[in-house]
């Protein structure tokens, strides 16, 4: 069996999902013969790893992506834009990517040298992949991740991040190659039950659940011989400094419960463009004592700061995903989030808490109740974090992923 995986984005040491498409690419390589096809800009990260891929192939096609790049940028620096938007912009770029990959391949192609073309990059189901169609080849889609509404409680945080496409995002269904791109695959690995409304009604007997997620289990782990303290609580939010990600509520959580403020810690890593109104926040209340903004750090750093902390806080109320929650299963900790989501689908009571999104003042109430007992309850506290990370460990753990997509690939050939 030999697999040409497609991933334009697809980079060791970028963040997020360039970094979690060349783990997931590397756990498949460690389970089936691969070539792997992603874009130039990736090489010199590639090339510098470790871990060395069997066959790269690098597609440029700058001549496009550029100028995509450039318009984003601007958009961004006159105040329009968001992710959304942002993903809308890519959609010429990856149509021009695969376009190079036919051309390049062609030969290799026609030749049924490759079992399945299977794309895991980009995940976005907004972005339709050409190359299902201009091929004969088995086409295997996803994880794709996306489709996530804005909870109507929230929607003023729409304007803050600034989505102009918001209204009008089922547009792309219009667009070539949407519907053939489902169509013409054999499996669809959707990482969520909110991407499935991305799929079309009659493709949805083809879908799998499998999402892009995953974490390096040696680097992100318990201290040991952690131990419980119920006089002091430290808790730990990892993110951007965003809207959406919501930090301000744990912020306003320690504000508004004296046991918190008295008795416990709150440690914030991230930036963005929220980090001064969050840092007015903190000295409005007079919380410098207890809540403070790390700021940006390195992964082995985020790593070292998990295991030192005692529960997660993440009350981001529109994420698709949440490798984080899995970082923070990995490292122990028990993770209080929104009921929404991925992380409403990541963290049920075997590992943490789910608050529901009601109004503002209830979340908010409930995020404080919720720190308030989990703070106190050491008990209860430990057991959590035996379970996270026992978890973390059997689903996650980028080991085992590859093995699970090369038990997918078993099931097509024999079915």
């Amino acid at each position: 069996m030999k697999i040409l995986i497609l991933a334009e984005q697809c980079n060791p040491v970028w963040p997020s999902l360039p970094s979690f498409s060349h783990s997931l690419a590397k756990s498949i390589a460690d389970n089936v013969d691969i070539v792997l096809v992603t874009h130039i800009r990736n090489k010199t990260d590639i090339n510098n790893d470790e871990y060395q891929f069997k066959e790269v192939i690098y597609i440029d096609n700058e001549y496009i992506a550029t100028p995509m790049h450039k318009l984003s940028r601007l958009l961004n620096w006159i105040g329009i834009g968001g992710w959304m938007t942002n993903m809308a912009l890519t959609y010429p770029t990856n149509i021009m990517f695969e376009r190079e990959i036919v051309k390049k391949l062609k030969v290799r192609i026609e030749a049924k040298e490759f079992d399945f073309i299977h794309r895991i990059s980009p995940v976005s189901p907004t972005v339709p992949s050409p190359i299902s169609k201009w091929t004969d080849t088995p086409f295997i889609l996803g994880p794709i991740n996306g489709g996530l509404a804005w909870p109507s409680q929230f929607r003023s945080e729409i304007k803050k991040e600034r989505e102009i496409l918001v209204h009008i995002r089922n547009f792309y269904k219009y667009l070539p190659y949407y519907k053939s791109t489902f169509r013409r695959s054999v499996r669809i690995l959707a990482a969520f039950g909110h991407v499935e409304s991305d799929v079309p009604l009659d493709e949805h007997g083809k879908i799998i659940r499998f999402n892009e997620l995953g974490v390096d289990t040696e680097q992100y782990q318990p201290k040991a011989n952690k131990t419980y303290d119920n006089d002091l609580c430290r808790f730990l939010f990892v993110g951007r400094l965003v809207p959406y990600k919501c930090p301000h509520v744990a912020i306003n959580a320690f504000a508004n419960s004296e046991e918190l403020r008295a008795k416990h810690k709150l440690d914030i890593i991230g930036d963005g463009p929220e980090r001064k109104s969050l840092q007015n926040l903190i000295d409005k209340h007079g919380l410098n004592d207890c809540v403070k903004i790390i700021g940006w750090l390195e992964q082995d750093q985020v790593a070292q700061y998990m295991a030192n902390s005692d529960v997660f806080i993440f009350p981001s109320i529109r994420e698709v995903g949440g490798n984080v929650l899995i970082e923070a299963m990995a490292s122990g900790l028990p993770s209080i989030v929104a009921a929404y989501g991925g992380p409403g689908e990541l963290i049920d009571g075997e590992v943490g808490i789910r608050i529901s999104l009601s109004d503002k003042d209830v979340f908010l109430a409930d995020c404080i109740k919720s720190m308030e007992l989990i703070a106190v309850d050491d008990k209860f506290r430990e057991t959590l974090s035996l379970n996270a990370r026992k978890r973390a460990l059997a689903l996650y753990d980028w080991k085992s992923k590859g093995k699970l997509v090369k038990e997918i690939y078993d099931n097509i050939s024999v079915g």
